[in-house]
């Protein structure tokens, strides 16, 4: 549970010692205290410049498009808006290559490993670990926020930048400082909680107060570090389409052209020269779908169609080389692809996932380092052994399909050529090549074992012949010196 502290109120000045890096990273000095001018000079910086960005990013992920914004045509033009969702399938098939199968948490402890798992199932982390990832590659970086509820049992939850940050200090290493979270409460105030390593403040905006900010409240931290953890897409914090926004409003504008274009000729203009045409004529035309000219000038009429210039090439080809570009420069496969069709080769397989897979890894190193602070303040208040979370091992596994025929095929060509470890880890679908040698060889014995109880039996047994008599029945009698008396004597 929470445990309130006494603690001074923050400074009321504004210093203006917060600086923002090339990364959008904010930074302050390490030996000076935050101010409450300096917050909530941030607080607004934030919501006004970098807010717009994230909501702009949001809105194409929902398919709010900039093309559904734009003016309309004239009345008599078809005007149709067509939004291609490519933001949302750009993220989506990452995300599920990146983290459909759950990070596997482990460590060599049992006691730990037990704990691990019951809380994860509890706090459904893995849930939340997917969420946290899926906002990251829509903005380029997303949080965790861990906290403890009314019984005092620590909890996470995914929170958005959209409202949340995180300044560091100005050493190389660049240590958060603080954690900051906003908000509107239902009277429009803002209320701002500000969290560093040892207090946890929850501030307010007092318009009759001279202060820039009142303290509310003020609980103390419980955790070793700040409980607002940091987990990037990457280092410039860029977002899977920031880069291909333009090309997305590009084949979003190339689609309606196409559609209005159908609509041009469903609407187009019927041409009648050489021949008049009543009121009454052009009504039975319309209802009966059949023109006849008549007049001197009859035989030379022209009855068609006003066609505008077609440019379906042209716009087709555009819309093949603008889905390429978005793919190519998204660092995403296209499943979809033409080069996908039939049942390509392994080496094919990879060479078109190893783009994604390579911005899968590193984006699995940073995703651990935020998982293992989690954990490092989730041991903290819960009876595990504080220095646990350094030992505990985190695998991501991306689900790259597998050419299994092929690897069958070269296992084959191989084994018995190589060591059988070797062998056994050209399958992709064995993960443990020792502990399946190990497994082959218990089966082995298992059936030498079996096969050696059966010859004992029957050897101790007799071997029976076609009447039912034994071996050792028919040759009962033996001599003085242990064989078989065939002398007849019996």
């Amino acid at each position: 549970m929470a445990l309130e502290v006494d603690v001074p109120m923050l400074d009321n000045e504004y210093v203006g010692a917060i600086q923002i890096d090339e990364n959008g990273m904010f930074i302050a000095p390490s030996d000076q205290q935050i101010t409450g001018g300096d917050l909530l000079s941030l607080v607004d910086y934030h919501r006004q410049n970098v807010r717009p960005h994230y909501v702009k990013a949001q809105k194409y992920y929902k398919g709010d498009h900039q093309i559904l914004h734009l003016r309309s045509k004239a009345s008599y033009k078809p005007d149709n808006r067509l939004v291609i969702n490519f933001p949302k399938k750009i993220v989506n098939s990452f995300n599920g290559f990146f983290i459909g199968t759950p990070v596997k948490i482990d460590s060599k402890e049992d006691t730990v490993d037990k704990f691990v798992d019951q809380w994860k199932n509890i706090n459904n982390f893995e849930d939340i670990s997917s969420e946290v990832a899926k906002m990251s590659s829509m903005y380029g970086h997303a949080f965790f926020y861990v906290y403890q509820d009314e019984t005092g049992q620590p909890c996470v939850v995914q929170s958005s930048p959209l409202n949340t940050f995180v300044i560091y200090d100005d050493s190389l290493a660049h240590r958060p400082m603080y954690g900051v979270q906003y908000r509107y409460d239902w009277q429009r105030r803002l209320i701002i909680t500000l969290i560093d390593k040892t207090v946890q403040r929850t501030l307010t905006v007092n318009q009759t107060s001279g202060s820039f900010l009142d303290q509310i409240a003020a609980v103390a931290n419980p955790y070793p570090i700040i409980p607002i953890i940091e987990a990037d897409e990457n280092a410039e914090r860029m977002a899977l389409c920031d880069d291909i926004i333009s090309i997305i409003d590009g084949i979003d504008k190339v689609m309606s052209e196409k559609s209005n274009d159908v609509d041009y000729f469903a609407d187009a203009y019927l041409k009648i020269i050489n021949a008049s045409v009543s009121d009454e004529a052009r009504k039975e035309m319309r209802d009966n779908r059949v023109i006849n000219a008549i007049g001197e000038d009859a035989s030379s009429a022209q009855v068609d169609f006003m066609a505008k210039p077609d440019a379906d090439g042209t716009q087709e080809h555009l819309i093949d080389r603008l889905v390429d570009y978005i793919y190519q420069i998204a660092e995403v496969t296209n499943i979809n692809d033409q080069a996908f069709a039939g049942n390509p080769s392994g080496v094919s397989l990879k060479l078109k996932y190893q783009p994604m897979s390579d911005m899968a890894k590193t984006k699995a190193s940073k995703f651990k380092t935020a998982l293992r602070q989690v954990f490092q303040c989730v041991f903290a208040v819960s009876g595990v052994p504080d220095d646990s979370w350094q030992q505990l091992e985190f695998t991501f596994t991306q689900a790259i399909p597998e050419n299994t025929l092929e690897e069958a095929q070269v296992f084959n060509y191989i084994f018995g050529k190589v060591s059988d470890k070797t062998a056994f880890s050209r399958l992709s679908f064995i993960k443990d090549p020792e502990k399946e040698i190990e497994q082959i060889k218990a089966e082995r014995g298992e059936d030498q074992q079996l096969t050696a109880d059966i010859v004992k039996q029957q050897l101790k047994g007799g071997v029976a012949n076609d009447n039912g008599s034994t071996a050792e029945d028919k040759n009962s009698t033996v001599d003085q010196s242990g064989q078989p008396d065939v002398s007849g004597n019996r």
